[in-house]
């Protein structure tokens, strides 16, 4: 071989092992950057998960407060609701000892009248005032009658069992059978009547 072939020959050695290092750089070069770009990645997803981690802990504590709020929430109205209970038994208990109250003089004047004996007249007299004030009494409570003979018949405050011909006007009531009664504006019982049909009935 000749000095100008082995010159050749070392010229082309030495180019190949340049590429050859050139290219394990940039191998080494790529691979550091891979791994710089995973580490940054897996960084970023570290801190989304503590971010959801946070989040739920804040969520969960939010529905333990309001769960707790419930559950006060539902204990204050169970006893509010037991001492309205109470307090409208109570108050009930009470109207009804002064309505018993107020009659108690009523049945001492009745006893009165039975235990009377003597002249007819004073013992009516008698059973009158006690009736008189029984009376009162329930007038007290908001009891009135209800009006009835020679009115127009009300079906929300009379009971007509007959209708019959007259010279009133029909639908006029004619004959009260059975009193009735209101207690404030609502009507307790109403009133046993007999109505009007009209001349020609």
């Amino acid at each position: 071989m000749s000095e100008k072939e082995k010159e050749l020959e070392k010229t082309e050695t030495c180019a190949q092992e340049e590429m050859t290092g050139e290219s394990g750089n940039t191998n080494q070069s790529n691979g550091q950057s891979n791994s710089e770009i995973q580490g940054s990645d897996e960084s970023e997803s570290n801190i989304e998960t503590d971010d959801l981690k946070e989040e739920l802990r804040e969520l969960t504590k939010e529905k333990e407060d309001l769960y707790q709020s419930y559950i006060r929430l539902k204990a204050d109205f169970d006893n509010y609701r037991r001492r309205t209970r109470e307090e409208l038994g109570q108050a009930q208990a009470r109207g009804l000892e002064e309505t018993v109250l107020k009659l108690l003089p009523v049945l001492d004047n009745l006893e009165r009248a039975i235990d009377a004996s003597g002249d007819p007249h004073k013992w009516r007299e008698g059973v009158e005032m006690v009736y008189r004030q029984f009376l009162g009494v329930l007038e007290g409570e908001g009891l009135t009658p209800i009006p009835s003979l020679g009115q127009e018949f009300d079906p929300t405050k009379h009971e007509a069992i007959a209708r019959e011909t007259s010279e009133q006007q029909e639908n006029i009531i004619i004959e009260v059978l059975q009193k009735g009664y209101q207690l404030g504006e609502k009507t307790i019982r109403a009133s046993l009547v007999k109505v009007s049909a009209g001349k020609d009935g």
